[in-house]
Order: structure tokens, then sequence, then C-alpha cells
């Protein structure tokens, strides 16, 4: 078993050893995988030769792809993160420390990052992209955004964008909603869930870096449509107001893990192709040990 399992949907495979590097970087005297679920069947060459990262190929939404990584996860804590960005030196073991020293089981680290932020390759400082910077503390509290506040939980309750927690616990409550297509809106329903059970969350600082791709720009085409076509107005229909007519949100605090195999194999928004498929026709896994 290893102290974290670093979880992602992986789509960037040239940012792969970077992002391993951070880690090593951030976690320091505690153990780690690495496990990327996406549609490359292989890891990049170097990462190839190391036994604590895995890569399971899927072409599934992201949702899916990140719940299908973190299902075998061996770490005694969980964490998701993207392969657009890097951790910073020593955050990861701040936050596995702080879990370590509290001793209630349901407990999580919900962590700040700044984005829009590019590394100069020589330099190795961070540099603002397109006149953005650090994300404000505000920008965590769900109520404060209009796109998700809800009357179903109060102003205090923070956006698991960024999060360390118990695996067993993660996995317990059902980990993520896979009928959200895309990880923001899921990683607010979790987060949400999680906070109705009852976790107890310590809020700290930076810990990882990421850029930004607004609208439709870059590869981030499919994931902002389907933001906006599909995954809001099913957060909607959930956490919005009145009830009438639907289910009450406060009894769905756990689901079914399992529940990523009830969504397409192949998500049409960014692979228009046919995959290739294992013989469960759920996933393919590629194991690298």
């Amino acid at each position: 078993m290893y102290d974290l399992s670093v979880c992602l949907a992986g789509i960037r495979k040239d940012n792969w050893d970077r992002l391993y590097d951070s880690i090593v970087k951030s976690i320091g005297k505690y153990t780690f995988e690495l496990i990327i679920c996406g549609p490359h069947a292989e890891l990049t060459q170097r990462l190839q030769k190391l036994d604590n990262v895995r890569c399971i190929q899927d072409y599934g939404a992201p949702t899916r792809a990140q719940q299908i990584s973190m299902k075998d996860a061996q770490g005694r804590y969980i964490t998701w993160t993207a392969d657009d960005g890097w951790f910073l030196p020593s955050g990861l073991s701040k936050c596995i420390e702080i879990l370590d020293n509290n001793p209630k089981e349901k407990k999580c680290v919900v962590t700040q990052y700044n984005e829009g932020m590019d590394e100069d390759l020589e330099t190795g400082l961070l540099i603002p992209k397109d006149g953005l910077g650090s994300v404000e503390k505000g920008m965590y509290y769900i109520n404060t955004h209009d796109s998700v506040k809800s009357e179903f939980y109060p102003d205090d309750f923070v956006i698991f964008n960024s999060v360390v927690l118990p695996t067993q616990y993660f996995k317990d409550l059902g980990g993520f909603d896979c009928r959200f297509e895309t990880c923001p809106m899921a990683f607010v329903d979790f987060g949400a869930r999680a906070q109705l059970d009852g976790i107890d969350v310590t809020l700290v600082g930076v810990i990882f870096e990421c850029t930004h791709f607004p609208g439709d720009t870059e590869d981030h085409g499919p994931v902002h449509f389907a933001q906006i076509e599909h995954d809001q107005p099913l957060y909607t229909k959930i956490w919005g107001s009145p009830l009438i007519g639907r289910p009450n949100p406060l009894e769905r605090i756990i689901i079914d893990y399992e529940n990523w195999t009830e969504q397409p194999r192949i998500w049409s928004r960014r692979f228009r192709k046919p995959a290739k498929e294992s013989k469960n026709n759920k996933s393919l896994t590629h194991s690298l040990d």
C-alpha cells in the first residue's frame, strides 16, 4: 500500500513526465502511485520503467475515466488532478501530515491552486498567462458561484476541485456521479455529498499550478460544450429548487461506485471513431509494473 494514490483522466501525454517529477518533489518522504486513465495505451518511455505508475486505456468521458483511474487505487489516501499542471514542492506532504494527525474517519484536505500560469523552462519561474493569476479564496465556496449554488448546503461548503482524502471513504461514498460527462460539476457534486455526510474539511493554500484554456480553445472544446449543454442542466436538475417532481438530493449522498459502467464506452464529443475494446466491453487496462 502507498501513502497516496494520484489519479487522473489524462490526454496530454507530453506533460506526464513533468507531472510525475512534481509529485516526487511535492510528496517528500511519503510513497505514491500515479494512475492515468484515458485514450493512450501506453505511458511515456520514461514512466514505463517505473513500478508505481499505471496506465488504463478508456475512451469514455472524463468523469468516467477519472472514476476508473481510482477504482483500484492502493494508497491510504487519494487525490485527483489534471495533466495540464504540476504540484508545488512539499504541498502533498503537508496534506498527508494534516490527515495523519486528524483522528476522524471522515476527513479531507481541500487545497487551492493557481490557474493560468506557465512555467519558464529555463528559470523554473511561474509566468502569468493571458493576465491570469492566483484564484481568489472566495472562489472555493460553492455558493459564491451562481451556476452551482444551492439551498441544500450552507455558504461555508467548499468546492472539491483539489482534495486529498482517505481512499476508502471516497469509495464508500461511491466516488463521482459519472452521469456528469466532465469533472468540474462531478467534483462539486461529490464535495456537496461529502460535506452533507459530515466530512471534516481542512482548507490549505496553493499546492498546484495549472494552465487555463478559456471556452473552446486548445483541446478544451469538448469539455466546454459538455459542461454547458449537459452537465450544468444535470446539476441544476439534481441540486436546484424546487423539489416538486424530482428526487430529494439529500437522499443520494451515497451512490454506487460502479455507476461508471452505465456510461458510454466512447465519448463521442472527443472520439469520433470506434475504439478497440476489451472483452468485458468496459475499458482497456494496460498495467506497467
